[in-house]
């Protein structure tokens, strides 16, 4: 690859052809708009990069392209568009892998603590930009609160332990009811009371299987969580509902 001749090198010649791998480096990281390549000597490149020249002298035993070797009378000459681009190559590369340190971390804690990562989490984020996901998950969280798309799990279930609670009294009581105002014998009241039996236990079962029972939430699981979507309840919170505190088998 040929680069276009926009400066002069040190010994007044035109700029040499870069090498592929040169002109992809440089392709990657150009120099910016308007910004002449050129051949410059070490104080200019420290002065161009604004850095200086101690970290010149490090970065050229980790790298950096030299034009010309300086020796004794001859400074050391660089082509401005290969130092920037290696600066910049450099940069990236020391973010990545300051990045894949972070994630890193970030398992091996979570794996130590039992945790593990949020669902949509993404790995490697600084601590600020952490802090300001959770301020956006917050303020989510209090809308669909406010909208009504979430629900504190504890009055989820005192509701529906009220509503399952009435429910199991009037079938308790229907046996006795028909036998008195129906004139059922005791076989009728027995066949009566089975069948309110299997009405509560279907009735718990279907609330089982429709809220998730099995994930285990503990004794007071849903007094335990904070804000979840309605149907976040535990087996234990909608067995003590449906059979006044006995649990699923």
């Amino acid at each position: 690859m040929t680069d276009r001749t926009l400066g002069e090198d040190g010994a007044g010649g035109p700029l040499r052809a870069l090498t592929a791998e040169e002109g992809a480096l440089t392709a990657r990281y150009p120099l910016p708009a308007g910004v002449p390549d050129a051949v410059v000597n070490q104080y200019q490149l420290a002065d161009a990069l604004d850095t200086s020249q101690t970290t010149l002298a490090n970065w050229r035993r980790l790298g950096l392209p030299v034009e010309v070797e300086g020796t004794n009378g001859r400074s050391y000459q660089f082509r401005l568009s290969l130092c920037f681009a290696w600066m910049r190559k450099r940069e990236a590369d020391d973010r990545t892998a300051r990045l894949a340190a972070e994630d890193a971390t970030q398992q091996l804690r979570l794996a130590l603590t039992g945790g593990t990562v949020a669902p949509g989490a993404e790995p490697g984020l600084s601590r600020r930009d952490a802090i300001e996901t959770l301020q956006l998950e917050k303020a989510w969280t209090d809308a669909a609160r406010a909208r009504g798309e979430l629900i504190a799990a504890a009055e989820v279930a005192e509701a529906l332990q009220a509503v399952f609670a009435e429910i199991r009294d009037g079938l308790d009581a229907a046996p006795d009811r028909l036998a008195r105002d129906l004139g059922l014998d005791g076989a009728g009241v027995e066949a009566a009371q089975m069948i309110c039996d299997d009405i509560l236990e279907g009735a718990r079962r279907r609330i089982a299987d429709l809220f998730g029972a099995g994930r285990g939430t503990g004794e007071d699981g849903a007094a335990a969580l904070d804000l979840c979507p309605p149907n976040d309840l535990g087996p234990n919170d909608l067995d003590r509902m449906t059979s006044g505190g006995d649990r699923l088998a």
